[in-house]
């Protein structure tokens, strides 16, 4: 991610999915990825997929899902038309 090659990097973390398919942060950073790649919904399902399987972290996955409505909150107010 931090080479900003997120395409490649989620390509890993998906086959990772299919090694450890409960581990939260694999699902965080899939969350964030796709945040990053403006696919908002691909996002949200990742970051509840990690809450699901990690309960403990819900403050941390909630912000994330936070930030994610209010990026998609103001996308949707610059697509109405006056």
């Amino acid at each position: 991610m931090t080479l900003s090659r997120l395409t490649e990097a989620l390509d890993v973390l998906e086959q990772l999915t299919h090694l450890v398919p409960k581990e939260a942060p694999v699902f965080i950073m899939i969350g964030k990825i796709h945040k990053k790649l403006n696919r908002q919904d691909l996002a949200l399902s990742a970051f509840n997929k990690a809450l699901e399987l990690d309960p403990k972290d819900t403050n941390m996955v909630k912000g994330l899902i936070d930030k994610l409505d209010q990026t998609m909150e103001v996308e949707n107010e610059s697509e109405i038309v006056i």
